[in-house]
């Protein structure tokens, strides 16, 4: 590990009368930019030939496919083409700009444009509009957002709820020529004429994003994100990590733009320091996982942003794929993992694999943050060896832990933090409390009361914990990944039941893939594996080693069963992140709890 790999580490601690205190980093937030895209014009001056993005071309399951690539100046030119077309055609602060589509060069253009012309983007979820049984939430986001042009790259698949989502008429943006659509080639041809003015009286606090919530506990809520944030956000990302200032950042992710990990933090990274991003066609689902594997056998990375799912599949695909694994950690500096909490066993082996490959360790790394902090509030800046090590708060950010029960509330505020919700006034008071602090529902500790520059375990959200009928806590983050630790590989997650019974018990999904291996048949199809004696006694064997530890009634595995079909994201019991959400499953398959349960 590098000196400068990580800035020098200095909490401070105020302890308030009832019982709660504030943690904060002791180093100023150094200043930050106007508007986000000013890092744009930076980069197109000075490096205007360099590669800022890249994608695949051809057919996107081979690793014989191409690379199509995108210069800074070039991604300058078509952004400012873009706000040009955005401004002719009425679009401003009240009038925003919907994306209904996949990571792209073209998306990218399209979003970048948005913010140049200071015209509110907001990218919704392709999935609200390809799946019937989301189209509430499709509904939801553009009730709050009325936009004034939707860009779609899709528009034969998703062009009917489109039309259905939207009250007014509404134009469309898309990549080729279709009836009642501008294609996007027209817009890219739009002289820029006046955008540059538009652009220079961008203010830090106009509005530069709609995030919506995942809406995994109810409607999509659209989280305001303003230029301030987005600029605020990247200069604590390059104080913690001084190191992406000395060497561009080269990435290859897949993250979705339309979440807060990989549309802010992972994208304007690449941009603030000149990096080159290449776009990751696959995901941690099925044989798209393959596109990653082929990407990453091709490029290496210099930090790899991915969620603890990604990382147990790349560790069972590189634990076997030597040359994926020479490429994956050749440059490697950082290794960064969200969304969800890692289990340990997938830290040590990624840890083992550096070893084998570099002779040493790679700094492996979490944050935690929300859509409405833009989205990082802590982050792991020293030498961590416990994957439930949040960190410390980023410079220019208050982390309150606030007393809840017997549990503390992470609660934040800063440049970062968002002011409210789109056109909902009923809520936004609610999610501040009387000091102004942000209520993430997010549920931690100290690591050591005495040494507050230990970091911070997550303990998970508060409204996943429950109380067993006992009236014992029972707290589910913790719980899960401690569980997974014992049944990792051939395990991919555990949903855990028991809220309001004597017991704790669990829901198995296995890893498709894992489980071929542990029984050697690369036939068999979910429901046979899950019923295999072979995947029964490892698992078994994993809840007994666990359970040994982990006695107590909050935590011991009365019992469990393994789920014969796999997570549904039609039922929407995977999150587009890849996690399962809990919630979801345990409604889906409420029989199998009660069966579970009826012993």
């Amino acid at each position: 590990m590098s000196p400068d790999t990580f800035c020098a580490v200095a909490a401070v601690r105020q302890d308030l009368p009832d019982g709660s205190f504030i943690l904060r980093n002791a180093h100023p937030l150094q200043p930050y930019g106007r508007c986000i895209t000013d890092a744009l014009l930076y980069w197109a001056e000075r490096t205007p030939h360099e590669t800022f993005l890249a994608q695949r071309i051809g057919n996107l399951d081979t690793p014989e496919a191409g690379w199509q690539r995108q210069s800074y100046a070039q991604t300058l030119a078509r952004a400012r083409a873009v706000g040009q077309y955005l401004v002719n055609v009425g679009c401003g602060p009240q009038a925003p700009l919907a994306v209904v589509a996949e990571n792209s060069i073209d998306t990218a253009n399209i979003l970048l444009g948005a913010l140049y012309a200071g015209v509110p983007v907001a990218p919704v979820s392709p999935a609200y509009a390809a799946v019937e049984a989301a189209f509430d939430k499709l509904l939801a986001c553009f009730s709050a957002l009325k936009p004034a042009v939707i860009y779609t790259d899709n528009l034969p698949r998703y062009g009917a709820a489109l039309v259905k989502a939207c009250a007014q008429n509404v134009a469309v943006i898309a990549p080729e020529t279709h009836t009642g659509a501008v294609a996007l080639d027209e817009v890219l041809a739009t002289p820029a004429d006046s955008v540059d003015v538009r652009n220079v009286s961008i203010a830090p606090d106009d509005v530069a994003k709609i995030l919506f919530t995942s809406g995994s506990t109810g409607v999509p809520k659209g989280v305001i994100n303003t230029q301030r944030m987005l600029c605020a956000n990247q200069q604590q990302l390059a104080q913690i990590f001084p190191f992406v200032q000395q060497r561009k950042p080269v990435l290859v992710d897949w993250l979705p733009w339309h979440h807060t990990f990989g549309g802010n933090e992972v994208f304007f990274l690449a941009l603030s320091h000149g990096g080159t991003l290449y776009i990751d066609a696959g995901k941690p689902a099925g044989a798209l996982f393959e596109r990653t594997v082929n990407n990453l056998r091709e490029i290496s990375p210099t930090i790899h942003f991915n969620v603890p799912l990604a990382f147990h599949q790349l560790v069972n695909r590189m634990t076997h794929d030597d040359v994926l694994c020479q490429s994956f950690f050749k440059h490697l500096d950082l290794i960064f993992y969200a969304g969800a909490g890692m289990p340990q066993k997938t830290w040590s082996d990624l840890e083992d694999l550096a070893v084998k490959v570099r002779g040493h360790r790679v700094p492996l790394v979490t944050a935690w943050g929300a859509t409405e902090t833009a989205p990082l509030a802590t982050g792991v800046f020293f030498d961590s060896r416990r994957a439930d090590n949040i960190g410390l708060p980023v410079p220019g950010c208050d982390i309150k832990f606030a007393r809840v029960d017997d549990r503390y509330e992470l609660r934040v505020k800063g440049p970062n933090v968002f002011a409210g919700y789109l056109a909902r006034p009923d809520l936004t008071p609610s999610v501040f409390d009387d000091d102004g602090y942000f209520r993430s529902g997010d549920a931690a500790r100290l690591v050591d009361d005495a040494d507050p520059a230990q970091g911070i375990v997550f303990e998970g959200r508060i409204a996943e914990d429950f109380k067993l009928q006992s009236g014992t806590w029972v707290s589910v983050g913790r719980l899960r990944g401690l569980l997974l630790g014992e049944l990792l590989p051939v395990v991919a997650d555990v949903v855990i039941a028991g809220s309001g019974r004597t017991d704790v018990r669990a829901l198995v999904f296995i890893d498709l893939a894992a489980a071929r291996r542990l029984v050697g048949d690369a036939t068999l199809n979910y429901e046979a594996l899950a019923q295999h004696v072979d995947v029964a006694s490892f698992v078994q064997a994993g809840v007994s080693r666990y359970n040994q530890r982990n006695p107590g009634s909050a935590m011991y595995i009365a019992a469990y069963v393994l789920a014969t079909q796999p997570p549904l994201a039609q039922a929407r019991e995977i999150t587009d992140k890849g996690s399962l959400n809990q919630a979801n499953v345990l409604a889906n398959r409420a029989q199998a709890v009660e069966a579970l349960y009826a012993d």
